[in-house]
């Protein structure tokens, strides 16, 4: 019976690793290395309905040039294919500063699995410069996100 219960109160949640290699870089990210990206993502069964979309919610930790942070995601699906629907997304994080990202992803599922190839927008407000006058940089990054239903 406790494995039901704990299976249930994780009825709707993912869990995914993110890997992603920069392929457009702001001067301080691209002289920094452009090495991969790789984080961790939360997907949670809690959203909101918004006009004719239903918003989603994750959450996430990822390293990228030695810069570590958290963010949070609004996710909204926007189109259907057959293979699978096409979702754009944005949110807010902490990377050395203040985070903007934003992007579009297709989800391809193979039941528990969720394979999602993406394109992502990446600011941050203080991860260039110095201490005392931080500077904000930015890349574009391509990568793909498996994750898995629990």
């Amino acid at each position: 019976e406790e494995a039901s219960a704990t299976s249930s109160a994780l009825s709707g949640f993912t869990v995914g690793l993110n890997v992603a290699m920069p392929v457009v870089g702001g001067e301080f990210y691209a002289e920094s290395g452009m090495d991969p990206v790789f984080g961790i993502v939360v997907g949670t069964p809690y959203g909101l309905p918004l006009g004719p979309f239903n918003v989603g919610v994750n959450v996430g930790i990822e390293s990228a040039n030695g810069l570590t942070g958290v963010f949070g995601i609004l996710n909204a699906q926007v189109a259907e294919f057959s293979g699978g629907p096409i979702s754009v997304f944005g949110g807010l994080g902490m990377l050395e500063g203040m985070g903007i990202i934003g992007g579009a992803s297709w989800d391809y599922p193979m039941d528990p699995v969720i394979i999602k190839p993406y394109v992502r927008a990446t600011v941050t407000t203080g991860a260039a410069g110095t201490e005392d006058d931080p500077a904000a940089t930015g890349w574009i990054q391509v990568g793909a996100m498996v994750s898995y239903a629990l």
